[in-house]
């Protein structure tokens, strides 16, 4: 008999619709607890936040920060900002170190405070020098596990000094000359090493950092190919600490969803597709759009006699225009975001209509009315302001439904989201907002 719970684990999509119908029949969400820190934070991240919260009060509290650190930051920071104070206190017992670093930004300065008072003075002074950098530099993210060594020591004097150390964990030892920091030399190479051998016999080269160098450019420049797993930070010709390997790659993949482009369907073209595939590839949706472009017009060519009786019609159509494009290529950019990462899924697509038919109403009406006040005041034609308050409320809502749909339509269909989608959405978002526009203009004004 198969494991329901592996079954969910190994589908994604079916551990969203899963979750899903559980929270929306208030059924026992226990079983989450069976499933990896990486599933219940892809879970996490496909879900709205009332349904997140449900999660996270539902899994034990040891279980909150490995979870949240696989999450994107800002999902981190919304969920952690909307836990209850009861719920919140119990998981924040759990915090570590590391996370006091990452998430002071949306952390309360009184609970970082009275974590610094509850470690030791070492832990507490390391503490506050990294949190005196921006979360964007180097020092913010440098560790004190090391001891620093000279270039002629031998490796039976550098085995007493880490035995030393009792529970201090040291991931590397630095080693210097006279002058300066050469290189560096692992624990575990060093308990495999004859005591009298020397370090510049064991040691390694590594790249050494500044602390107020940004993290994401050090990402790119150093050889990140696991040779290192550590590396020197200095400050004003001091050590300050050392940067692992595994916060560069992190911080990689917090700017890589930045700008992340779908991995999950098939790829049209990439940075250097030959010149004649690549040219081909996009002559063909030019010419698709030209063809969606005289769509549009056709549309503004059936009110030719209102266009042409109410010149303030041809004015405004841009704004219209605008306005959808605009609203429509923010949601495409949320469900491209959420396809690359795997998030978006049949389970949940209406979730996703739903939120962002909301935020196309609200911000619609507001926009609608402040643009129908402006064009009040500009053509003293009451009636204008209104058409065109309509024409942007309903395009909005249109731009809503494009923007969510039209990509997860396109990536069914094997076609490339992020070359189509935008397309599309153009041709919808002209097309709607021509039609009202100015089939109201021809009703009312002419």
């Amino acid at each position: 008999m198969t494991d329901p719970v592996q079954a969910l684990v190994s589908d994604p999509q079916n551990l969203v619709t899963e979750a899903l119908s559980a929270l929306s029949n208030s059924q026992d969400l226990t079983y989450l607890n069976n499933l990896q820190d990486t599933e219940i934070a892809n879970l996490i991240e496909s879900v709205n936040l009332t349904q997140r919260i449900s999660i996270i009060e539902a899994l034990p509290a040891e279980r909150y920060w490995p979870i949240a650190r696989l999450l994107q930051y800002d999902t981190a920071k919304h969920l952690h900002r909307s836990l209850s104070e009861s719920v919140l206190n119990e998981r924040m017992s759990f915090v570590t170190e590391s996370d006091i670093i990452n998430y002071a930004g949306f952390l309360s300065e009184s609970f970082v405070d009275e974590f610094l008072l509850s470690q030791s003075a070492g832990t507490a002074t390391h503490l506050q020098q990294v949190l005196s950098y921006d979360d964007n530099k180097v020092g913010r993210y440098t560790e004190p596990c090391f001891i620093v060594a000279n270039i002629q020591n031998s490796a039976g004097l550098i085995k007493k000094k880490l035995s030393e150390k009792g529970d201090n964990q040291i991931q590397v030892v630095i080693v210097h000359d006279q002058k300066q920091v050469i290189g560096i030399v692992s624990p575990s190479v060093l308990m495999l090493s004859e005591d009298n051998l020397r370090l510049r016999e064991m040691m390694t080269q590594t790249p050494i950092v500044n602390d107020n160098d940004n993290i994401y450019d050090i990402g790119i420049q150093l050889p990140i190919d696991g040779s290192s797993q550590w590396f020197p930070v200095m400050a004003e010709g001091k050590i300050l600490g050392v940067l692992s390997l595994v916060s560069i790659i992190s911080a990689l993949r917090e700017q890589s969803l930045q700008a992340i482009v779908p991995e999950n369907v098939k790829s049209e073209e990439d940075l250097f597709t030959p010149l004649h595939v690549a040219a081909r590839l996009r002559a063909i949706w030019l010419i698709i759009n030209l063809a969606t472009a005289f769509a549009a017009s056709a549309i503004i060519g059936i009110f030719d006699t209102a266009v042409e009786q109410v010149v303030a019609l041809a004015i405004l159509m841009p704004v219209v225009a605008s306005m959808g494009g605009i609203a429509g290529s923010q949601t495409l950019a949320v469900s491209l975001r959420g396809i690359a990462l795997n998030h978006l899924h049949t389970g949940n697509i209406k979730l996703l209509v739903k939120k962002e038919l909301k935020i196309a109403a609200l911000n619609g009406l507001v926009m609608g009315a402040v643009i129908a006040l402006i064009v009040y005041l500009v053509f003293k034609v009451a009636l204008l302001g209104l058409i065109i308050f309509f024409a942007i409320s309903i395009n909005s809502i249109a731009a809503a439904l494009s923007g969510t749909l039209i990509p997860f339509t396109l990536t069914k269909l094997k076609i490339d989201p992020a070359i189509a989608g935008s397309v599309v959405l153009t041709t919808v978002t002209d097309i709607v907002g021509f039609f009202v526009f100015l089939g109201l203009g021809a009703l009312l004004l002419v």
